[in-house]
């Protein structure tokens, strides 16, 4: 690897590495073992496939960016990496290199990402509105109602999200009125909550209360785990497409939205 210039300036080159070091670990014995190979002047391009190889894993389905990932040239990642259907992106340590990972691996089925990956951890509209299966927003602050309103993802998790239950239940409402008409599963894990929020979230909604022993299976977008509801609160949409409300005391809150292909049979 060295320092050359990229397509936006001067960034780390991905090239032969100086050595390979693979590690073995067993479910038997204890400890690992180690393999090295110095001096090592096969590409980096090549050690990729080589792994795709072996694992039979030809796509990458998953792609983490962190500490540190702006000092590579963008170009260089993608052309080794290739197309995904999955991006994290965490503080790389540059604004302008979380946009350029979003236009170039762009497009997405899942996209997770801290807000702090933006200036004033403010989500451009363009990303909320985009139609990922899964869109995961971390410590999220503060999100304006009508930036929530925007998304339209089939699966949103928000963790750390800062909102009152008023505007929870306004959410609730407009969702009854026809907003956020593809969402099928949504989490919010809050910071703070209050005594009394629940009947807050509720109050002046349509609604009934469902026994804990009774349970149904909820079906995930893109043949994900499947979720065992137990009770909840149902409410019904403008359309007559019903949803589940669970609470449970971390604090946090899920809404499963019953479409036909979200029903399993219990």
């Amino acid at each position: 690897m060295y320092w050359g210039m990229g397509a936006y300036g001067r960034k780390k080159k991905l090239t032969a590495p100086e050595s390979v070091v693979a590690v073995e670990y067993s479910y038997t014995v204890p400890g690992k073992t180690e393999y090295k190979w110095e001096k090592n002047d096969l590409t980096m391009q090549y050690w990729f496939k080589h792994l795709q190889d072996i694992f039979n894993c030809h796509k990458s389905n998953y792609i983490h960016f962190s500490d540190n990932s702006s000092q590579f040239d963008i170009d260089d990642l993608k052309q080794l990496l290739g197309n995904t259907a999955e991006v994290y992106i965490e503080n790389t340590g540059c604004y302008t290199f979380n946009q350029m990972i979003l236009q170039k691996f762009s497009p997405l089925e899942k996209l997770s990402f801290r807000t702090s990956i933006f200036p004033n951890s403010t989500i451009p509209e363009g990303i909320l509105m985009q139609n990922f299966d899964k869109l995961q927003i971390g410590i999220a602050g503060t999100i304006p109602l009508d930036q929530l309103l925007l998304t339209n993802s089939k699966i949103v998790c928000i963790a750390g999200l800062q909102q009152t239950a008023k505007k929870l239940n306004k959410f609730i409402r407009l969702w009854q009125s026809g907003s956020n008409p593809r969402m099928e599963y949504l989490s919010i894990l809050y910071n703070i909550a209050n005594r009394g929020d629940k009947e807050v979230i509720m109050k002046g909604i349509k609604h009934a209360i469902i026994p804990a022993d009774h349970e149904r299976k909820f079906k995930m977008a893109r043949n994900g785990s499947p979720k065992l509801v137990k009770g909840g609160i149902d409410i019904v949409r403008v359309d007559g497409v019903k949803a589940t409300i669970r609470y449970h005391p971390m604090p946090s809150l899920e809404m499963f939205v019953w479409f036909d292909h979200c029903v399993m049979e219990t």
